[in-house]
């Protein structure tokens, strides 16, 4: 019996001793276990580009069915016409991290038109857009459509040192107003809303929509953070 217990010591603490060292460093055993990280984008080319399991210009929201929350999909009209169709996410789980996601499907203005002619609801919003509810036959015909554009909301606070360490220094800083600013990557297609106070926005778009990308990001950053998911007082 002594032998056997002398046995059990040894092995509890190798045990305990290996678990210390995976809990303190953060940066071994545990992180190599993950992959699809925020940071990890790899572009194919000007129309495809993995991130976060997301292939943009391919996977569609039908492919994501088992893997995320059921989207609130909404179309948005703002002031000046423009349009467009979100499904947002709300806690996705992308392990290790859970965050708000935003996914624009590939759709052309017959498309959005055919999408609009069938809304169920509508509602204003404070910026003088209009939110519309979408009916069954538009959501369905929603499943096979590529998505273009992702939005990722992390839960976790980013300082923007940390950014810097995960992204890089940004090829520009694009100044929003006096408490937003957006850090642009176009070799990744990444903007970064970066905000004086709350959440980042992480905006992943593919290549061949990059410039158009950002003309529209800086009417929409204020927006997407404020009125919408309630982070800017």
């Amino acid at each position: 019996m002594g032998i056997r217990w002398i046995i059990g010591l040894v092995v509890m603490g190798g045990i305990l001793a290996l678990a210390m060292w995976v809990y303190s460093n953060p940066g071994g055993m545990r992180s190599q276990q993950f992959s699809d990280l925020p940071w990890q984008i790899e572009v194919g080319d000007r129309q495809r580009t993995r991130v976060l399991g997301v292939v943009l210009g391919e996977t569609t929201m039908a492919d994501l069915m088992h893997r995320l929350p059921v989207p609130d999909i909404r179309l948005f009209v703002d002031a000046d016409g423009s349009r467009s169709l979100e499904a947002y996410y709300v806690n996705a789980r992308i392990p290790p991290f859970e965050a708000n996601l935003i996914l624009r499907p590939d759709l052309d203005e017959a498309a959005l038109d055919r999408i609009q002619s069938e809304v169920t609801s509508e509602r204003p919003m404070p910026s003088g857009a209009r939110r519309y509810g979408l009916s069954d036959n538009a959501l369905t015909s929603l499943g096979n459509v590529p998505i273009v554009e992702m939005s990722y909301i992390p839960r976790a606070q980013w300082t923007e040192d940390l950014i810097t360490k995960r992204f890089g220094e940004p090829r520009e800083r694009l100044r929003i107003d006096s408490d937003h600013s957006y850090w642009l990557y176009p070799e990744e297609g990444l903007a970064i809303l970066v905000p004086r106070r709350g959440r980042v926005l992480m905006h992943y778009v593919t290549q061949d929509r990059w410039g158009q990308t950002v003309e529209r990001l800086r009417d929409e950053g204020r927006r997407r953070l404020g009125e919408d998911h309630g982070d800017h007082e």
